[in-house]
Protein backbone atom coordinates (compact mmCIF):
# COMPACT_ATOMS: atom_id res chain seq x y z
CA UNK A 1 0.00 0.00 0.00
CA UNK A 2 3.14 2.38 1.17
CA UNK A 3 4.46 1.76 -2.45
CA UNK A 4 1.69 2.42 -4.72
CA UNK A 5 0.79 5.43 -2.07
CA UNK A 6 4.06 6.82 -2.58
CA UNK A 7 3.46 6.50 -6.69
CA UNK A 8 0.43 8.44 -6.66
CA UNK A 9 1.96 10.90 -5.17
CA UNK A 10 5.29 11.58 -7.12
CA UNK A 11 2.77 11.31 -10.41
CA UNK A 12 0.81 14.33 -8.67
CA UNK A 13 4.09 16.22 -8.00
CA UNK A 14 4.84 15.53 -11.50
CA UNK A 15 1.91 16.78 -13.17
CA UNK A 16 1.99 19.35 -11.01
CA UNK A 17 5.17 20.73 -11.48
CA UNK A 18 5.92 19.84 -14.75
CA UNK A 19 4.37 22.73 -16.70
CA UNK A 20 6.51 25.71 -16.18
CA UNK A 21 3.49 27.78 -16.02
CA UNK A 22 1.93 25.59 -12.95
CA UNK A 23 5.15 25.87 -11.30
CA UNK A 24 5.40 30.03 -11.44
CA UNK A 25 1.42 29.76 -9.96
CA UNK A 26 2.25 28.13 -6.86
CA UNK A 27 4.94 30.53 -6.00
CA UNK A 28 4.77 33.43 -7.87
CA UNK A 29 1.05 35.11 -7.31
CA UNK A 30 0.95 34.03 -3.70
CA UNK A 31 3.77 35.90 -3.35
CA UNK A 32 2.87 38.93 -4.98
CA UNK A 33 -0.60 38.96 -3.19
CA UNK A 34 1.26 38.90 -0.27
CA UNK A 35 2.87 42.26 -1.01
CA UNK A 36 -0.23 43.65 -2.89
CA UNK A 37 -2.45 42.64 0.28
CA UNK A 38 -0.40 43.80 3.01
CA UNK A 39 -0.41 47.78 1.44
CA UNK A 40 -4.05 47.44 -0.04
CA UNK A 41 -5.78 45.36 2.54
CA UNK A 42 -6.19 47.81 5.51
CA UNK A 43 -8.84 49.38 7.65
CA UNK A 44 -6.58 52.14 8.49
CA UNK A 45 -7.99 55.51 7.12
CA UNK A 46 -5.45 57.56 5.44
CA UNK A 47 -4.95 60.88 2.83
CA UNK A 48 -8.40 62.37 4.75
CA UNK A 49 -10.02 65.04 3.42
CA UNK A 50 -12.05 67.05 5.72
CA UNK A 51 -13.94 70.17 4.83
CA UNK A 52 -13.67 73.39 7.12
CA UNK A 53 -16.69 75.84 7.66
CA UNK A 54 -15.47 78.50 10.22
CA UNK A 55 -17.90 80.65 11.63
CA UNK A 56 -16.13 81.77 14.35
CA UNK A 57 -12.76 83.13 13.01
CA UNK A 58 -11.29 83.04 16.85
CA UNK A 59 -8.00 82.08 18.07
CA UNK A 60 -9.27 78.63 19.31
CA UNK A 61 -10.40 78.15 15.72
CA UNK A 62 -7.13 79.15 14.25
CA UNK A 63 -5.22 77.18 16.77
CA UNK A 64 -7.39 74.11 15.90
CA UNK A 65 -7.23 74.33 12.19
CA UNK A 66 -3.27 74.07 13.05
CA UNK A 67 -3.70 70.74 14.77
CA UNK A 68 -5.60 69.38 11.67
CA UNK A 69 -3.15 70.35 9.26
CA UNK A 70 -0.27 68.97 11.59
CA UNK A 71 -2.08 65.79 11.57
CA UNK A 72 -0.66 63.26 9.08
CA UNK A 73 -4.30 61.85 9.00
CA UNK A 74 -5.50 64.53 7.15
CA UNK A 75 -3.87 65.93 3.65
CA UNK A 76 -7.12 68.11 2.31
CA UNK A 77 -8.67 70.73 4.69
CA UNK A 78 -10.77 73.14 1.95
CA UNK A 79 -12.18 75.82 3.83
CA UNK A 80 -15.70 76.35 2.24
CA UNK A 81 -17.57 79.91 3.56
CA UNK A 82 -21.15 78.46 3.83
CA UNK A 83 -22.65 75.26 5.08
CA UNK A 84 -24.16 74.59 1.93
CA UNK A 85 -21.50 74.47 -0.39
CA UNK A 86 -20.18 71.93 2.52
CA UNK A 87 -22.66 69.86 2.16
CA UNK A 88 -22.31 69.68 -2.07
CA UNK A 89 -18.55 68.85 -1.22
CA UNK A 90 -19.55 65.63 0.65
CA UNK A 91 -22.61 64.97 -1.56
CA UNK A 92 -19.80 64.60 -4.32
CA UNK A 93 -17.45 62.44 -2.21
CA UNK A 94 -15.05 65.22 -2.11
CA UNK A 95 -14.52 65.10 1.10
CA UNK A 96 -15.19 62.31 3.92
CA UNK A 97 -17.16 65.35 6.40
CA UNK A 98 -17.16 68.77 7.17
CA UNK A 99 -16.36 70.33 10.61
CA UNK A 100 -18.48 73.38 11.82
CA UNK A 101 -17.15 75.83 14.21
CA UNK A 102 -19.84 77.90 15.22
CA UNK A 103 -19.54 81.17 16.21
CA UNK A 104 -18.54 82.28 19.64
CA UNK A 105 -16.58 78.74 19.91
CA UNK A 106 -13.25 80.65 21.26
CA UNK A 107 -15.25 83.35 23.41
CA UNK A 108 -16.97 80.33 24.69
CA UNK A 109 -13.51 78.67 25.63
CA UNK A 110 -11.68 82.18 26.55
CA UNK A 111 -14.62 82.15 29.12
CA UNK A 112 -14.56 79.11 30.04
CA UNK A 113 -17.62 78.11 28.66
CA UNK A 114 -18.92 74.62 27.73
CA UNK A 115 -18.93 74.65 24.08
CA UNK A 116 -18.90 71.81 21.01
CA UNK A 117 -18.62 71.81 17.36
CA UNK A 118 -20.40 69.98 14.78
CA UNK A 119 -18.96 67.28 12.52
CA UNK A 120 -21.04 65.78 9.38
CA UNK A 121 -19.84 62.92 7.73
CA UNK A 122 -20.58 61.03 4.88
CA UNK A 123 -22.58 57.56 5.85
CA UNK A 124 -21.45 56.10 3.13
CA UNK A 125 -18.15 55.34 4.13
CA UNK A 126 -19.17 54.19 7.36
CA UNK A 127 -15.91 52.67 8.37
CA UNK A 128 -13.91 55.92 7.22
CA UNK A 129 -16.14 57.94 8.70
CA UNK A 130 -16.21 56.63 12.49
CA UNK A 131 -12.51 56.47 12.26
CA UNK A 132 -12.03 60.19 11.21
CA UNK A 133 -14.96 61.10 13.83
CA UNK A 134 -12.45 59.41 16.44
CA UNK A 135 -9.71 61.42 15.09
CA UNK A 136 -11.06 64.61 14.76
CA UNK A 137 -12.36 64.06 18.28
CA UNK A 138 -8.82 63.72 20.15
CA UNK A 139 -7.71 66.46 18.14
CA UNK A 140 -10.72 69.00 19.08
CA UNK A 141 -9.93 68.09 22.89
CA UNK A 142 -6.57 68.57 22.86
CA UNK A 143 -7.07 71.91 21.25
CA UNK A 144 -10.18 72.71 24.07
CA UNK A 145 -7.68 71.26 27.07
CA UNK A 146 -5.15 73.41 25.57
CA UNK A 147 -6.71 76.61 26.17
CA UNK A 148 -5.90 77.04 29.82
CA UNK A 149 -9.35 77.72 30.85
CA UNK A 150 -10.11 76.44 34.10
CA UNK A 151 -12.68 73.99 32.68
CA UNK A 152 -12.77 74.18 28.90
CA UNK A 153 -15.28 72.56 27.11
CA UNK A 154 -14.43 70.19 24.38
CA UNK A 155 -15.81 68.55 21.62
CA UNK A 156 -19.11 66.67 21.95
CA UNK A 157 -19.71 69.08 24.66
CA UNK A 158 -17.91 67.23 27.71
CA UNK A 159 -15.66 68.85 30.02
CA UNK A 160 -12.00 68.05 30.10
CA UNK A 161 -10.08 66.68 33.37
CA UNK A 162 -7.10 68.63 33.53
CA UNK A 163 -5.79 67.06 36.95
CA UNK A 164 -6.06 63.12 35.36
CA UNK A 165 -3.90 61.57 32.82
CA UNK A 166 -4.75 58.69 31.05
CA UNK A 167 -1.79 56.28 30.35
CA UNK A 168 -2.07 54.00 27.93
CA UNK A 169 -0.09 50.71 26.99
CA UNK A 170 -0.80 48.56 23.50
CA UNK A 171 0.31 44.87 23.84
CA UNK A 172 1.19 42.68 21.51
CA UNK A 173 1.56 45.66 18.65
CA UNK A 174 3.24 48.71 20.94
CA UNK A 175 2.98 50.88 17.69
CA UNK A 176 -0.42 50.12 16.63
CA UNK A 177 1.65 48.57 12.88
CA UNK A 178 -1.41 47.23 11.02
CA UNK A 179 1.02 44.99 8.80
CA UNK A 180 1.24 43.26 12.31
CA UNK A 181 -2.24 42.59 12.43
CA UNK A 182 -2.49 42.13 8.25
CA UNK A 183 0.01 39.97 7.48
CA UNK A 184 -0.41 36.83 9.77
CA UNK A 185 -3.39 37.06 8.47
CA UNK A 186 -2.92 36.84 5.06
CA UNK A 187 -0.97 33.53 5.58
CA UNK A 188 -3.79 31.84 6.30
CA UNK A 189 -5.56 33.61 3.62
CA UNK A 190 -3.18 32.66 0.66
CA UNK A 191 -3.12 29.16 2.10
CA UNK A 192 -6.60 28.64 2.05
CA UNK A 193 -6.77 29.32 -1.91
CA UNK A 194 -3.53 27.32 -2.45
CA UNK A 195 -4.68 24.48 -0.76
CA UNK A 196 -8.39 24.80 -2.27
CA UNK A 197 -7.24 25.44 -6.31
CA UNK A 198 -4.73 22.55 -6.31
CA UNK A 199 -6.94 19.76 -4.72
CA UNK A 200 -10.14 20.90 -6.29
CA UNK A 201 -8.50 21.26 -10.02
CA UNK A 202 -6.84 17.57 -9.37
CA UNK A 203 -9.57 15.19 -10.11
CA UNK A 204 -11.02 17.79 -12.87
CA UNK A 205 -8.02 18.21 -14.58
CA UNK A 206 -7.68 14.55 -15.28
CA UNK A 207 -11.18 13.63 -16.15
CA UNK A 208 -10.99 16.64 -19.17
CA UNK A 209 -7.73 14.88 -19.84
CA UNK A 210 -9.16 11.78 -20.34
CA UNK A 211 -6.45 9.89 -17.50
CA UNK A 212 -8.45 9.65 -14.86
CA UNK A 213 -10.04 6.20 -16.03
CA UNK A 214 -6.39 5.17 -15.81
CA UNK A 215 -5.59 5.75 -12.68
CA UNK A 216 -8.88 3.89 -11.28
CA UNK A 217 -8.12 0.83 -12.96
CA UNK A 218 -4.46 0.92 -11.80
CA UNK A 219 -3.82 -1.34 -8.96
CA UNK A 220 -4.58 1.48 -6.17
CA UNK A 221 -7.98 1.15 -4.41
CA UNK A 222 -9.81 4.55 -4.29
CA UNK A 223 -8.61 5.97 -0.93
CA UNK A 224 -5.39 5.48 -1.95
CA UNK A 225 -6.08 7.66 -4.58
CA UNK A 226 -7.84 9.98 -2.61
CA UNK A 227 -5.13 10.14 -0.53
CA UNK A 228 -2.77 10.70 -2.62
CA UNK A 229 -4.45 13.54 -3.96
CA UNK A 230 -4.28 14.75 -0.27
CA UNK A 231 -0.62 14.53 0.11
CA UNK A 232 0.82 16.43 -2.09
CA UNK A 233 -0.62 20.16 -1.32
CA UNK A 234 0.44 19.71 2.67
CA UNK A 235 3.92 19.53 0.82
CA UNK A 236 3.28 22.69 -1.21
CA UNK A 237 1.63 24.14 1.85
CA UNK A 238 4.64 23.59 3.88
CA UNK A 239 7.00 24.84 1.11
CA UNK A 240 5.03 28.23 1.14
CA UNK A 241 4.67 28.85 4.87
CA UNK A 242 8.43 28.96 4.84
CA UNK A 243 8.24 31.85 2.24
CA UNK A 244 5.61 33.25 4.13
CA UNK A 245 7.61 33.31 7.24
CA UNK A 246 10.90 34.93 5.41
CA UNK A 247 8.95 37.92 3.77
CA UNK A 248 6.84 38.48 6.97
CA UNK A 249 9.39 38.77 9.72
CA UNK A 250 12.19 39.66 7.23
CA UNK A 251 10.60 42.24 4.59
CA UNK A 252 8.32 43.89 6.69
CA UNK A 253 9.55 43.14 10.31
CA UNK A 254 6.45 41.40 11.75
CA UNK A 255 8.11 39.47 14.95
CA UNK A 256 7.42 36.07 15.33
CA UNK A 257 7.38 34.93 18.90
CA UNK A 258 5.68 31.54 18.91
CA UNK A 259 6.97 27.74 18.31
CA UNK A 260 8.53 26.98 14.82
CA UNK A 261 7.15 23.80 15.02
CA UNK A 262 3.88 24.63 16.13
CA UNK A 263 4.02 27.02 12.97
CA UNK A 264 4.59 24.05 10.59
CA UNK A 265 1.68 21.65 12.77
CA UNK A 266 -0.88 24.45 12.50
CA UNK A 267 -0.25 25.08 8.73
CA UNK A 268 -0.14 21.09 7.96
CA UNK A 269 -3.38 20.82 9.74
CA UNK A 270 -5.08 23.24 7.80
CA UNK A 271 -3.86 22.69 4.45
CA UNK A 272 -5.28 19.07 5.57
CA UNK A 273 -8.67 20.83 5.74
CA UNK A 274 -8.72 22.50 3.31
CA UNK A 275 -7.72 20.09 0.77
CA UNK A 276 -10.51 17.80 2.03
CA UNK A 277 -12.87 20.65 0.94
CA UNK A 278 -11.37 20.54 -2.22
CA UNK A 279 -11.05 16.97 -2.90
CA UNK A 280 -14.77 17.50 -2.56
CA UNK A 281 -15.74 19.31 -4.75
CA UNK A 282 -13.68 18.17 -7.37
CA UNK A 283 -15.38 14.64 -6.49
CA UNK A 284 -18.17 16.33 -7.32
CA UNK A 285 -17.71 18.44 -10.62
CA UNK A 286 -16.56 17.05 -14.21
CA UNK A 287 -14.36 20.07 -15.46
CA UNK A 288 -12.21 22.31 -14.02
CA UNK A 289 -14.40 25.38 -14.58
CA UNK A 290 -16.59 23.45 -12.96
CA UNK A 291 -14.00 22.98 -10.02
CA UNK A 292 -12.81 26.82 -10.06
CA UNK A 293 -16.28 27.97 -9.13
CA UNK A 294 -16.80 25.70 -6.73
CA UNK A 295 -13.94 26.57 -4.86
CA UNK A 296 -14.73 29.71 -5.85
CA UNK A 297 -17.81 29.51 -4.05
CA UNK A 298 -16.18 27.93 -0.52
CA UNK A 299 -13.81 30.82 -0.40
CA UNK A 300 -15.77 33.56 -0.35
CA UNK A 301 -17.77 32.25 2.63
CA UNK A 302 -14.72 31.18 4.56
CA UNK A 303 -12.97 34.25 4.13
CA UNK A 304 -16.51 36.69 5.46
CA UNK A 305 -17.18 34.51 8.33
CA UNK A 306 -13.02 33.84 9.78
CA UNK A 307 -13.08 37.34 11.59
CA UNK A 308 -10.26 38.67 8.55
CA UNK A 309 -12.75 41.84 7.61
CA UNK A 310 -15.12 42.09 10.49
CA UNK A 311 -15.15 40.59 14.09
CA UNK A 312 -16.86 37.46 14.94
CA UNK A 313 -18.23 38.99 18.23
CA UNK A 314 -20.21 41.50 16.16
CA UNK A 315 -21.99 38.57 14.34
CA UNK A 316 -25.52 36.73 14.97
CA UNK A 317 -25.11 34.11 17.52
CA UNK A 318 -25.87 31.57 14.35
CA UNK A 319 -23.17 32.87 12.52
CA UNK A 320 -20.99 32.67 15.65
CA UNK A 321 -21.65 29.15 15.60
CA UNK A 322 -20.61 28.60 11.82
CA UNK A 323 -17.56 30.32 12.84
CA UNK A 324 -16.60 27.31 14.95
CA UNK A 325 -16.46 25.10 11.99
CA UNK A 326 -14.70 27.57 9.84
CA UNK A 327 -11.37 26.17 9.41
CA UNK A 328 -10.02 29.40 8.33
CA UNK A 329 -11.69 30.67 11.39
CA UNK A 330 -8.96 28.84 14.28
CA UNK A 331 -5.76 29.08 11.62
CA UNK A 332 -6.30 33.47 12.12
CA UNK A 333 -6.27 32.85 15.81
CA UNK A 334 -2.96 30.43 15.63
CA UNK A 335 -1.32 33.08 13.54
CA UNK A 336 -2.13 36.16 15.30
CA UNK A 337 -0.62 34.35 18.70
CA UNK A 338 2.27 32.51 17.19
CA UNK A 339 3.39 35.71 15.15
CA UNK A 340 2.16 38.78 17.92
CA UNK A 341 1.81 36.97 20.76
CA UNK A 342 3.96 34.09 21.32
CA UNK A 343 1.54 31.89 22.71
CA UNK A 344 2.23 28.41 24.02
CA UNK A 345 0.89 25.48 23.09
CA UNK A 346 -1.69 24.89 26.02
CA UNK A 347 -3.49 28.17 25.09
CA UNK A 348 -3.65 26.88 21.43
CA UNK A 349 -4.42 23.60 22.14
CA UNK A 350 -8.43 24.59 21.09
CA UNK A 351 -8.21 25.51 18.07
CA UNK A 352 -5.58 23.20 17.32
CA UNK A 353 -8.03 20.16 18.21
CA UNK A 354 -11.18 22.26 16.33
CA UNK A 355 -8.71 21.98 13.18
CA UNK A 356 -7.96 18.20 13.34
CA UNK A 357 -11.83 17.34 14.15
CA UNK A 358 -12.38 19.64 10.85
CA UNK A 359 -9.14 18.46 8.77
CA UNK A 360 -10.79 14.55 10.15
CA UNK A 361 -14.61 15.27 8.66
CA UNK A 362 -13.74 17.21 5.64
CA UNK A 363 -11.02 14.27 4.56
CA UNK A 364 -13.20 11.47 5.31
CA UNK A 365 -16.14 12.82 3.39
CA UNK A 366 -13.83 13.54 1.34
CA UNK A 367 -12.42 10.40 0.64
CA UNK A 368 -15.77 8.34 0.53
CA UNK A 369 -17.28 10.68 -1.76
CA UNK A 370 -14.31 10.14 -3.79
CA UNK A 371 -14.60 5.90 -3.31
CA UNK A 372 -18.50 6.20 -4.50
CA UNK A 373 -17.91 8.46 -7.84
CA UNK A 374 -14.88 5.85 -8.20
CA UNK A 375 -17.08 2.69 -7.88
Amino acid sequence: MLQRLLAIIRKELITMLRDPRARYSLILPPIIQLFIFSSAATMEVKNIHLGVVDLDRGPYAVDLLQRLRGSRSFTALPLYPALAMARTAIEREQVVGVLVLQSGFSEDLAAGRPTSVQLLLDGRRSNAAQITAQYVSTIVSGAGAGGGGPQPGVAVGAPSLPNAALVMTDWFNPNLDYRWYMLPNLVGMLSLGVALMITGLSVARERELGTFDQTLVSPATPVEIALGKLLPPLLVAVVQATLYLLIVTLVYGVPFRGNLLLLYAAVLTFALACAGVGLFISSLVYTQQQAFLGAFAVLLPFALLSGFATPVENMPWWLQFVTNINPLAHMLRLMQGLFLKGTSFHSLAHDMVRLLEIAFVTTSAAVLMFSRKAA
